[in-house]
Parts: C-alpha cells; sequence; structure tokens
C-alpha cells in the first residue's frame, strides 16, 4: 500500500502494539511496529515515509521528547504527523513541549484512535489525486 495509507506505531508494550496493529490493519491501514524510538528513527532513517506516527509518550531509552527532537531536526522527516499515546499525565507544559498534532489518553478507545487517524490517513482504496 503507498505512503498515505501507512501508520508508525512506537510503544514498548509488545500487547499494545499487536493492539494496535490488528485494529488499524482491519480498518485497512498498514501498520508498521517499533518497539522504541531507536527503532522507530531506524526505521525512518532507512526511507519508512509513513502518513501518521502513533508515538508512546514514556518509553525506556527513548521518550516521546527525545524522539520528536531528533524527528524535528531531519527536514525529511519533520513534517510527518504525530500523535501521542500517553497513561501517565505529566502536565500541560511538558506535553505542549512535544508539539505534536495531538494527544490521546491510554487506554485508547477503539473508536476515537479511528477516527483521529482518519484525520490524518486516507481510507484503503481512496485515491490521492484532488478531486477537480
Amino acid at each position: 500500500m503507498p505512503w498515505w495509507n501507512r501508520i508508525l506505531v512506537v510503544d514498548d508494550d509488545l500487547d499494545l502494539l499487536q493492539a494496535y496493529k490488528e485494529v488499524l490493519e482491519l480498518d485497512g491501514h498498514e501498520v508498521t511496529l517499533a518497539r522504541n524510538g531507536f527503532e522507530a528513527l531506524r526505521l525512518l532513517k532507512q526511507g519508512l515515509r509513513p502518513a501518521l506516527i502513533l508515538l508512546d509518550l514514556l518509553m525506556p531509552g527513548m521518550n516521546a521528547w527525545s524522539f520528536r527532537l531528533r524527528q524535528l531536526e531531519d527536514p525529511a522527516l519533520a513534517s510527518i504527523p504525530v500523535i501521542v499515546l500517553y497513561a501517565q499525565d505529566v502536565g500541560a507544559r511538558a506535553m505542549n513541549a512535544l508539539g505534536v498534532d495531538g494527544l490521546l489518553e491510554k487506554p485508547v478507545d477503539l473508536d476515537v484512535l479511528l477516527a483521529t487517524v482518519a484525520a490524518y490517513v486516507k481510507p484503503a482504496g481512496a485515491t490521492t489525486q484532488p478531486s477537480q
């Protein structure tokens, strides 16, 4: 499937990764998984260009803030939208510092997840041609 339907999901919880993958694939999206920020950046540096990144807030090794700093430093990656998934509220100021496109609180309601994703990722079979 083309890039416009690809979602990169980054989370250190393997069970959550698999759950997100199943739900998103059932909704017609191509899903790539990364267990941490380092793995996600490696995939992106190797050429992966998702339409959206779903990023866990707190992960060992590289948290969402560190990931975003590195993502934004790279002009080829900076424009990829990011939605942060969080279980622990770290405060509005810290969350705003992420400069992300959205925030979803865990456990994420699946209908909310799919509605949020739909704002950034075209459904399967959609055309990328502008309507005239």
